[in-house]
């Protein structure tokens, strides 16, 4: 605030204050300069936090008033839809009785003559007609009714977001304010003779929060109120007649039902009577059914038994006429008593509705994102409690609910030399198993993008983006499935305030656009305001508050988040940690965790519905669908490598650049290749002068056995050890590690024979090639056998990298394994008569490429004196063939270990009980 220079209004401030003071029994204060300037800038700043108060008071009113307007149309919108279901459904009921004989043999004009069995099948008809357009219009009048009571609870929830803005910024104001009175009152003390006496009589809170903007309290001491959440709409029900065969699908024709959502075929599904009951099938591409929590292709279904498909649970009616639909529970997300067996989560419990955004605190180290690993299953929670989402029970329908999340995690974990629309365009054919025209598919990424304000970037490498820019294609790449449940860990960090307050606005954006639930980890708590609440979690993951954002120091009798941080961070055994523990006690004991139990009991009250005879998805079949997809995308990052700028800044140098880049594999063989034969004699692989032995062979073949090896192991050894964030993230979504290792292995096993052929020429153009052969020419078999060599060290080099954890693990076993090929690969020592090196031996691909190039020249014949007797380098087709297959079982050997250590990385752990082991041992 500007200083206040002194003059007529600082004169009469400061009489009207020696006034006020003269009533209160203050001794007259001392006439100076100083000490009326400090007068008048008190009561200045008094008026204007009251003006301030004023101000908020009257916005509050006007956003109220115009939510109270949209609740009163909704309303009444409501009152009239039900009288029209009522009076709908007195028709359907009058319709759905049996036609009497006098109403089946009523004849109309024309029908005189008509047989009267035709006539009763026509009236039957138009009955079942007529009650079918009934059926048509209740279902359109409960869609009404639920949108009038979505923009009811919309509307309820913005009045109470609105009301605890307002409070926020008063109480703000109303801190700022006596701050700066703090100072004043300072400065007059120190200016007054009677110093403590002025301090104790202007001690008062003046000016005071308005009695509108305080919450509600019982008894002494103001505490935060509740958050008001409106109930949630009461689940609607839906009524589908059912024909001998309907079909469910995206468009009507060609299904008989329309089915919107994400991923669903024009033909999606179909339910066909079979005997008393229904029998469901999925028609192969798309979204899964799900039988009691299980994705499955074709189930039998009885009267009373029910699947679920999206976000809507279908069940059979009793005689199996119709289908009866509602959505699937009205609570979002239940969490009562979790924990698990390391500590991470200890008695986590609380409710966060539909609709809503729920930011996550807590110190570091704390527990805050594992409550993430026991939704995505990656964290077993054994240890007790009870998870369910959107009615389901985790522990039942963990695959079903799975399907409804989507996790952004902390790094942001992306492709980064592909654009933007590449990028989502392969994250969308991957989660869309179902046939999509190239048409909608753009259309749906451009909507994403617009929504989140990435349209001028479609076409920008993801590398040249800034943070806020590449956290939102982050959070792009969820959205295109529309998951019910969005959890984002820390999805700020990083970010300036500018960002970090865009971040929180999308995301409450997102939730309130519909039924879906979002939760965040943050560290942030600058644009709180913008959660609808806030869980507070302590080390150990125990929860100490739950409920309205900005209110949690004051909850917890805390002076700021930073002093908040520190006494939750301290553990129960440590100094202090004891204040953290009557926390945790105080909110086991209050209504949230009250509020999770019952939560969860009407949750666990749902039936267990089950069919019989499921035939469930083969794993194999999702796979192939996806394989594809990663080999397109992995082309694409090959290709891509090396790219900096964007497509329209790329000017000659940058392209031959890009180039060379992406052809540097094949360059690097053709320059070892060259090497090799200058370093070999002058005869090469060829024919030796008259009268003298070729000697030379062992050494060239080792050359270009181990110039294979090591040029194939280049290729994968850092494939997916460098890329695991982003495997992971799409595990999650559903990619399998068979598909995703198949496809690497196809494009680099490519690029292996690639490598081989290369060096075959430039050797064979360098240096004489092989004379001898057996079933092919000598050079096509030196070819055969260098590439099969090849793609089999790729295979290692590819099992190398799934197995490291860091880049310097797969430098450095890769090392070690090129060392042990090379000592083993039967010319740099005798391994003829050694049977433990030849047992060693059989695991190293050079040793069986070696041994197939050399019983393809003959190499024994050629060069008697310096080649060793090795049995496998006999000059024989059946040797020759023995080998090679040698080195297929290797490949497939290396390339199954790879896919089952992926698995076992990417699937949590399974750990094993306590109790279970303890009684094990004790066990006879």
């Amino acid at each position: 605030m500007k200083p206040i220079r002194y003059g007529p209004f600082a004169r009469a401030a400061d009489w009207y204050q020696g006034w006020r003071d003269g009533r209160s029994g203050i001794p007259p204060r001392p006439r100076t300069r100083g000490h009326r300037v400090t007068t008048a800038h008190r009561e200045v700043l008094i008026r204007r936090a009251q003006d301030a108060f004023d101000h908020e008071y009257l916005r509050m009113e006007t956003l109220l008033f115009g939510a109270g307007q949209t609740m009163v149309g909704a309303e009444a919108r409501k009152r009239g839809s039900l009288a029209m279901l009522r009076r709908a459904e007195a028709e359907s009921a009058a319709l759905g009785r049996e036609l009497t004989p006098e109403e089946l043999g009523r004849r109309r004009t024309g029908e005189k003559a008509a047989d009267p069995r035709i006539v009763a099948d026509r009236r039957k008809r138009e009955q079942h007609k007529r009650r079918t357009g009934v059926l048509t219009m209740i279902r359109d009048i409960h869609r009404e009714v639920t949108d009038a009571e979505v923009q009811l609870a919309r509307a309820g929830r913005e009045a109470t977001v609105q009301r605890e803005v307002a409070y926020a910024r008063v109480r703000r104001i109303h801190e700022h304010t006596h701050r700066r009175l703090a100072a004043y009152r300072r400065r007059l003390v120190r200016s007054h003779p009677d110093g403590p006496w002025v301090n104790q009589v202007l001690g008062v809170l003046d000016p005071e929060i308005p009695q509108w903007a305080l919450p509600e309290h019982d008894g002494p001491g103001h505490e935060r109120a509740e958050v008001d959440y409106p109930p949630p709409p009461p689940r609607s029900v839906e009524v589908i007649m059912l024909v001998p065969v309907t079909v469910f699908g995206s468009k009507v024709p060609p299904s008989d039902v329309l089915v919107e959502g994400y991923d669903v075929s024009e033909r999606h599904f179909r339910i066909e009577r079979a005997g008393q009951g229904l029998r469901l099938r999925h028609l192969g591409h798309g979204r899964e059914l799900y039988v009691d929590g299980r994705a499955v292709r074709s189930a039998t279904l009885r009267p009373g038994d029910s699947f679920d498909f999206d976000r809507f649970r279908y069940r059979v009616s009793e005689d199996a006429t119709h289908l009866l639909v509602t959505r699937l529970g009205p609570a979002g997300l239940i969490v009562h008593g979790l924990s698990d067996e390391t500590g991470r989560l200890t008695r986590m419990s609380f409710v966060q509705r539909t609709g809503t955004v729920v930011a996550i605190l807590g110190p570091s180290g704390a527990g805050k994102s594992s409550l993430f690993g026991a939704l995505t299953r990656e964290l077993s929670t054994e240890a007790g409690g009870s998870l369910y989402f959107a009615g389901l029970d985790l522990n039942r329908h963990a695959e079903q609910v799975r399907s409804m999340l989507g996790f952004v995690p902390q790094d942001d974990s992306l492709h980064t030399t592909l654009t933007v629309r590449r990028l989502l365009r392969y994250s969308d054919r991957l989660r869309s198993t179902g046939p999509r025209h190239k048409g909608d598919r753009e259309r749906h990424i451009e909507e994403i993008c617009s929504w989140l304000g990435l349209t001028k970037h479609l076409d920008s490498l993801v590398a040249n983006l800034s943070g806020g820019q590449r956290k939102r294609v982050s959070i792009g790449l969820e959205l295109l499935s529309d998951p019910t449940l969005l959890m984002l860990d820390e999805p700020t960090s990083g970010l300036d305030s500018h960002m970090d307050r865009e971040v929180m606005k999308l995301l409450r954006r997102y939730a309130h656009a519909g039924e879906r639930t979002v939760i965040t980890v943050t560290h942030s708590n600058e644009h709180l305001n913008l959660a609808d609440a806030t869980l507070v979690v302590g080390s150990r993951g125990r929860p100490v508050y739950f409920g309205a954002p900005s209110g949690e120091c004051e909850a917890l009798q805390a002076a700021s988040y930073a002093d908040l941080m520190a006494t939750l961070a301290k553990q129960p055994d440590e100094p202090g940690g004891e204040v953290a523990t009557a926390l945790a006690g105080a909110y086991q004991a209050g209504p949230e965790v009250a509020e999770a139990a019952r939560e969860a009991g009407l949750a666990a009250r749902e039936p267990d519905e089950r069919a019989n005879r499921i035939r469930r998805p083969h794993a194999a079949v999702v796979a192939a669908r996806q394989v594809p997809v990663l080999i397109a995308r992995q082309w694409a990052l090959v290709l891509s490598h090396g790219q900096r700028k964007n497509r329209a800044e790329r000017g000659f140098l940058d392209r031959l650049r890009t180039v060379m880049v992406a052809a540097s594999p094949m360059l690097i063989a053709a320059v070892t290749a060259v090497l090799a034969a200058l370093v070999t004699g002058p005869d090469g692989l060829g024919p030796a002068e008259p009268g003298a032995p070729r000697e030379s062979g062992p050494m060239v073949l080792s050359l270009l056995t181990t110039l294979a090896v090591l040029s194939g192991q280049a290729l994968t050894y850092s494939n997916v050890v460098s890329e695991f964030a982003i495997v992971r993230r799409e595990y999650r979504t559903g990619m399998k590690p068979s598909a995703l290792l198949l496809a690497n292995w196809s494009v680099y096993a490519v690029l292996a024979v690639a490598q081989a052929a290369i060096v075959t020429v430039v050797f064979t153009r360098l240096k004489p090639g092989p004379v001898h052969g057996l079933s092919i020419p000598p050079t096509w078999q030196l070819f055969v056998t260098l590439a099969l060599l090849s793609v089999t060290a790729m295979s290692l080099g590819l099992l190398i990298s799934v197995h490291a954890r860091k880049l310097e693990q797969a430098v450095a076993w890769t090392t070690a394994a090129s060392i042990a090929q090379i000592a083993f690969n039967g010319v740099t020592s005798d391994m003829s008569g050694d049977r433990l090196l030849q047992v060693l031996g059989m695991l190293m691909p050079t040793r069986w490429g070696l041994g197939a190039a050399a019983s393809a020249t003959d190499l024994r014949a050629v060069a008697p004196t310096t080649a060793y007797h090795d049995a496998i380098w006999s000059h024989t087709t059946g040797q020759y063939a023995f080998n090679m297959s040698m080195l297929a079982v290797l490949t497939l050997l290396f390339f199954v270990l790879a896919v089952v250590r992926l698995g076992r990385r990417l699937r949590p752990r399974q750990r094993i009980s306590r109790r279970w082991w303890t009684g094990w041992r004790r066990s006879p």
